[in-house]
């Protein structure tokens, strides 16, 4: 069966890109250009189909994409295909293409395709495959949670990845400006926003545990702060501390790692001094 053919290059050509953007999206970052080493990278697989035998325009095709991008780098890897489609038009009418036309729309896309893939991604989907794995394994410590997160993300990333990158590549930049310029898109943050945030909540509350081990004696009478606490609002001590490292997180921009020896420290003394339970 013949491959299928969008001007110069074929189906085969357009993987090749993909898979080059894929797995060296965030494989050479630096803060003056962010994930253009990556970009020209998957450009590059093109160039010989672009500009076969001509050096000075394949370097020019370099060069035009050395400036800083930087977007959400697995779904986000749409502004790639539309970026190809662009310079795949070009290469055929030069004249017709301007030399800025792919900077500019790459420009114009990325900070709303990494406003919107971070929600859906790392917001949603993360969240959600992580809470179906912790709850096989939160009470046994099975293998099988993370076997099944690891097997989740391998199936449904790569998969929808290149469905995105495909199809912005058969659209080009007009087919998703549409899309951008409706609306939509901002709906589709504010509800992947809300799932996520449930679903973070939801796991919080399901495994984490905070318990004091305070107690008060008065003759016969034993008062357990806990139970105190726990009839107020169940997990209450649970829901002051998520409150707690997210203010330190946001707020005071305090290190995870730091986050998680202090926790740790606080286990610690907590449970020698039956402050903790």
């Amino acid at each position: 069966m013949a491959e299928e053919v969008k001007g110069l290059l074929t189906k085969k050509d357009v993987q090749k890109a993909w898979f080059n953007w894929m797995w060296l999206n965030l494989s050479t970052q630096n803060m003056e250009r962010m994930q253009a080493p990556a970009l020209v990278r998957s450009l590059w697989t093109a160039k010989d189909k672009l500009y076969p035998d001509n050096k000075e325009a394949q370097q020019d095709l370099m060069n035009r994409h050395m400036e800083f991008f930087n977007t959400e780098p697995i779904w986000g890897g749409l502004t790639v295909g539309i970026v190809l489609a662009i310079e795949e038009e070009k290469a055929e009418h030069p004249d017709e293409v301007p030399d800025e036309l792919s900077s500019s729309i790459k420009n114009a896309l990325m900070g709303p395709c990494a406003g919107l893939f971070d929600s859906l991604f790392q917001s949603t989907l993360i969240p959600i495959i992580l809470a179906i794995a912790i709850g096989i394994s939160a009470q046994n410590g099975s293998v099988a949670g993370p076997l099944l997160y690891i097997l989740l993300f391998w199936a449904i990333v790569p998969t929808v990845s290149w469905f995105l990158f495909w199809n912005a590549y058969k659209m080009g930049a007009m087919g998703v400006q549409q899309i951008l310029a409706t609306g939509i898109k901002d709906r589709i943050i504010s509800a992947a926003n809300i799932v996520g945030l449930t679903v973070i909540g939801a796991v919080t509350a399901s495994t984490c545990n905070i318990k004091t081990g305070l107690s008060f004696t008065s003759g016969e009478l034993v008062v357990d702060v806990n139970s105190i606490l726990n009839s107020i609002q169940p997990k209450v001590l649970v829901l002051i501390g998520a409150f707690i490292v997210y203010w330190l997180m946001s707020k005071k921009r305090v290190n995870v790692i730091v986050l998680m020896l202090a926790m740790l420290a606080i286990s610690v003394v907590g449970y020698f001094t039956t402050i903790l339970a």
